[in-house]
């Protein structure tokens, strides 16, 4: 199917013009004929040169836009009065030039998911995949209704992630302030009395002295380092073997590494069940799950397993090969491949896994902030047995 840019003339011998998706000329001919319009001239076009795609919206806005379409549609409105009137309740909104544009493409005759892929800030390849399934299947609003809960699922993991960080990272942030204190200020002070004494200082006070003195004198490198660092960082991040193996190895850290796998494994297993319940074909769903893990290691995976089941080679098969999926996960989804239940398991996967990673983020948190905090403990006793071990080598000289 193509979309087609037309001009023709009705009944009453006036110009019209527009557009409409056809696979033909001919086909584009006859479409237009049963309206009681007579084509003059067309020319093959896409969606996206008659739509501008710049505006983004956030999860929160597909979320609210999915239950809205989702309720319209179920109420018997058809989508291109639902587009509509959704665009003048949110016209004040960054959603409202965007469904304006959607209903004004789905009144002309393109498809809804042709008119979503001239919005691609606004619209991912994986919202697109699935409408274009629920337009096939004739199932859009259980469609939306499946979008709606699948933002609305990414939305409170997130925001229980952002819960988690912040009281570590507020605590971070403060001992990481007051070591710099220490060291820029109070060291500096102690250096000065040490040096006046006839006396070699203890190792520990040496060391001290010396982490201060390349803080307050080396301090535009250092800060150079923590500006750069990060550039350098996403510079090579763009090397799919640099983020692949950045990714594998955090996925193996002790406490923090079964977390990062659980993310990945979750949002997998939510993507593909939500995309093959959709009507989406397995092979598909895995080339579009594969950019939405959100882990390079695991989408490398991905692409050995996509390749494997476009082989005739079983899905949970091909998942076992790799030592990302735990036997569980991968027996799971074997039970629903012989008993023909695939979205099933991968549905009850994802629910597992939304019960579990709020607990283990808890019991990492849990471990890490006292970690943090002995840190800071021992920074200071550093600092002040640096202070009280030359006077103690002092009284005992005399």
């Amino acid at each position: 199917m193509s979309l087609y840019l037309y001009r023709a003339y009705d009944a009453a011998g006036q110009m019209v013009s527009g557009s409409f998706e056809a696979g033909s000329v001919a086909a584009l001919e006859q479409r237009l004929r049963q309206t009681g319009v007579w084509l003059l001239e067309a020319r093959e076009s896409t969606a996206a040169g008659t739509l501008s795609g710049n505006a983004r919206l956030s999860r929160g806005d597909l979320t609210g836009l999915f239950v809205q379409l989702h309720l319209l549609l179920r109420s018997g409105v058809n989508l291109p009065i639902a587009l509509r009137r959704l665009a003048e309740d949110l016209n004040k909104d960054r959603a409202g030039p965007v469904l304006a544009a959607l209903g004004e493409s789905v009144s002309q005759g393109v498809s809804l998911h042709r008119a979503m892929k001239a919005h691609p800030r606004a619209f991912s390849d994986q919202v697109v995949a699935v409408v274009q399934a629920g337009e096939v299947s004739g199932k859009l609003p259980e469609v939306f209704e499946s979008l709606a809960e699948y933002f609305e699922w990414m939305d409170g993991l997130m925001g229980e992630i952002r819960q988690a960080l912040i009281y570590p990272a507020m605590v971070c942030a403060a001992a990481t302030a007051l070591v710099l204190g220490l060291f820029t200020f109070v060291v500096p002070k102690f250096v000065d009395l040490v040096r006046g004494l006839s006396m070699r200082p203890p190792a520990l006070t040496r060391a001290i002295m010396a982490i201060s003195a390349t803080i307050l004198h080396a301090w535009p490198l250092l800060l150079g380092a923590a500006i750069l660092g990060p550039l350098a960082f996403r510079l090579a991040w763009r090397s799919p073997r640099f983020a692949s193996g950045f990714d594998r190895a955090t996925m193996r850290l002790p406490v923090f590494g079964p977390m990062i796998t659980m993310f990945a494994l979750s949002r997998f297993a939510r993507n593909l069940g939500m995309l093959y319940r959709s009507g989406i074909p397995l092979v598909r769903g895995l080339e579009i799950c594969r950019d939405l893990v959100g882990n390079r290691a695991l989408s490398r995976a991905l692409d050995e397993v996509r390749r494997g089941v476009s082989e005739g080679v079983p899905l949970s098969r091909c998942l076992g090969r790799f030592d990302f999926f735990p036997p569980t996960l991968v027996t799971m989804i074997a039970t629903g491949e012989s008993s023909g239940s695939l979205d099933f398991s991968l549905q009850s996967l994802s629910e597992y896994y939304d019960q579990v990673i709020p607990r283990r983020i808890k019991v990492v948190f849990a471990i890490f902030n006292p970690l943090v905090m002995l840190a800071l403990i021992a920074a200071v006793g550093c600092v002040a047995l640096a202070v009280v071990l030359p006077i103690l080598q002092l009284w005992q000289l005399r």
